[in-house]
């Protein structure tokens, strides 16, 4: 989970995650078949295994989520959206 917990420290941001989704499917696309491989597969693992809790999560991005459900709801959005082609990525909780 070392290199999605990167990924979510430096993409899925506070500072990022609002609007800038597009600019990291397009990062993924054109990196390093790899790299890409390796985030789609520990993502998907982790919506599997659920091991952020909103605490953990809060701390790699500043974005404090009401519920793990919402946390997870939130994230697979985000998988499908950079990794199955979905249409419109999510956004997170607005801040207070």
């Amino acid at each position: 989970m070392k290199i999605l917990c990167g990924f979510i420290e430096t993409y899925l941001n506070a500072e990022l995650a609002y609007g800038h989704l597009p600019q990291v499917r397009s990062t993924i696309a054109v990196s390093v078949p790899e790299w890409g491989e390796s985030i789609r597969r520990e993502f998907a693992r982790a919506l599997s295994e659920r091991p952020f809790s909103v605490v953990r999560y809060s701390d790699m991005t500043l974005l404090d989520f009401e519920s793990e459900d919402a946390l997870y709801a939130y994230l697979e959005g985000v998988f499908d959206y950079l990794f199955l082609d979905g249409e419109q990525a999510p956004l997170p909780p607005e801040g207070e």
